[in-house]
């Protein structure tokens, strides 16, 4: 059993406690590193939640089911009569999540542009994959699923405006010190 697979088969409570601790440690580590360092991470990181999305939803698929869903939030609504959909949306935004969590740390610029730029990448590359998916019958194409997506590439997110949160605090309070 590969790992994706074993992931995937987990318990949904376990799934969300362990994306949560991968944020709490992604955090932690972006706190802690500095400089080049902290930029080369975060490079690798990107690259790296880049190519498992493209293996995951593209390379290791099988062609075969073949469809088109463009009304948001419908998953929702077959999740009614078929609960595994709720794993498929969770499991969508898992996908993301190291994306969003990665690359706004490794761009430039503002923190609020980088934030836009991570969660418009992530918008693009789900489009994509829903569409290579879409041609080459490699499963539906699902509006849900960019939904989806983009809110684990923004969840993400989240990590790298805590950590400016947390160094304007800290950058404030030594200063403060250093005043008395």
């Amino acid at each position: 059993m590969n790992l994706a697979h074993w992931f995937y088969v987990q318990d949904l409570n376990a799934v969300v406690v362990e994306m949560a601790a991968v944020f709490v440690f992604w955090t932690v580590l972006m706190l802690c590193l500095r400089g080049r360092l902290k930029r080369a991470v975060c490079i690798g990181a990107a690259v790296a939640s880049l190519a498992v999305i493209f293996a995951l939803t593209v390379v290791k698929r099988s062609s075969g089911e073949h469809g088109l869903i463009l009304i948001p939030f419908y998953s929702f609504v077959e999740a009614q009569a078929q609960p595994e959909m709720y794993r498929s949306m969770l499991m969508n935004v898992c996908l993301f999540l190291p994306l969003g969590l990665s690359l706004p740390l490794a761009l430039p610029g503002k923190i609020r542009h980088r934030v836009l730029v991570t969660i418009l990448c992530a918008l693009v590359v789900s489009v994509l994959v829903e569409g290579v998916q879409l041609v080459l019958s490699l499963g539906r194409c699902e509006t849900d699923d960019v939904i989806m997506n983009v809110l684990g590439a923004a969840i993400g997110s989240l990590s790298f405006l805590i950590c400016k949160k947390v160094n304007t605090f800290r950058t404030k309070h030594i200063h403060r010190h250093i005043e008395k």
